[in-house]
């Protein structure tokens, strides 16, 4: 079963950079998941969800996170939230 995560950034998010296939495998690795998508307005979450249904995700979370220009790491804040699966 591949899962996945959806990053909503609300905290750093003029300063998130675009994403790059090796920063996300980074991070998806932290958090023992297939794929990772960053979201940074309620529009991306939605093109996220959808794209990530698309690719045969069969769970979805979403998480809230800040990001962290200066180390470069995206730090997440509470629950995560079942979304699809």
């Amino acid at each position: 079963m591949k899962r996945g995560v959806i990053l909503y950034v609300t905290q750093g998010k003029d300063e998130v950079p675009l994403p790059e296939e090796g920063n996300l495998t980074e991070v998806s690795r932290s958090l023992g998941v297939a794929e990772v998508s960053v979201a940074v307005t309620e529009e991306d979450i939605a093109y996220a969800w959808w794209r990530l249904i698309a690719e045969g995700v069969h769970q979805i979370v979403l998480m809230t996170a800040a990001y962290d220009a200066s180390l470069n790491v995206f730090e997440s804040h509470g629950a995560p939230l079942r979304l699809w699966g």
